[in-house]
């Protein structure tokens, strides 16, 4: 799997920046670096008022000044709610796992799209789920479901099969529940589908420079109602370009 190259490795506190980076644009350096410079400027500025300097290093104006434009607010929204339906569209196929032992990514859209329906960005606007668009969504941001989906789990909703709580502010235990996820993920496959869903160099995972604490994660199934709903609801019988 490809490990993630960090802009400032020995600053721990600018760890969060550094992955994010990656979760908002798995496959763009150019604005990954540009997001970088500008957060480690905003870093930097911050840092000094704590420590209560007069003056900050010029090279820190001049990368404010000159970083390339990276995406207004509501855009960086945008690209979080489509990280986000990645990260959901991971658990379901893990959930589908642990229930039938076939993780077919067009069965999980089907669950996403009426998972979704209904549901609103902060904003208050309705987050689109045609299937084209969770399509989109997942094809963007595959290479950092697991990182989005244990953002899910640890912002939202704390599932009791983790073998340990997680504390709001132990940002180290997401990441730890993302590289174990990331693991679930790498044995996923779609019935009669040619090879697993994921590709053995796809996820990006942190450098073994990062130290984390020990996670266990326990997968858990669809209850019966919902598997009920699904294989009801899920016509195809083929397999999509999307579970190779």
């Amino acid at each position: 799997m490809p490990v993630m190259k960090f802009y400032a490795p020995y600053e721990a506190g600018f760890l969060p920046c550094e992955v994010m980076a990656y979760m908002l644009y798995p496959a763009d350096e150019e604005l990954r670096n540009a997001y970088l410079k500008q957060k480690m400027a905003e870093y930097t500025l911050f840092c000094s008022r704590e420590d209560g300097l007069e003056f900050v290093p010029i090279e820190v104006l001049e990368d404010l000044l000159t970083s390339r434009s990276i995406a207004s607010t509501d855009d960086m929204k945008s690209i979080a709610i489509q990280g986000s339906i990645a990260g959901e569209m991971l658990l379901t196929l893990i959930k589908l796992d642990a229930s039938v032992k076939e993780a077919s990514v067009e069965k999980a859209i089907t669950y996403c799209q009426h998972y979704l329906h209904g549901a609103q960005a902060p904003s208050g606007k309705k987050i689109a789920h045609q299937k084209r668009t969770l399509r989109r969504a997942w094809s963007g941001f595959k290479p950092v479901a697991h990182l989005w989906a244990a953002f899910q789990i640890h912002v939202h909703s704390p599932p009791e099969n983790l073998s340990m709580p997680i504390n709001p502010n132990s940002y180290l235990l997401q990441l730890s529940l993302a590289n174990e996820l990331g693991k679930l993920a790498q044995k996923l496959s779609s019935k009669n589908a040619a090879k697993p869903i994921f590709s053995s160099n796809e996820l990006w995972t942190l450098p073994s420079s990062v130290e984390l604490p020990k996670c266990t994660f326990m997968p858990p199934g669809l209850d019966e109602q919902e598997l009920e709903w699904l294989l009801r609801n899920h016509r195809s019988s083929s397999v999509s370009k999307y579970d190779n």
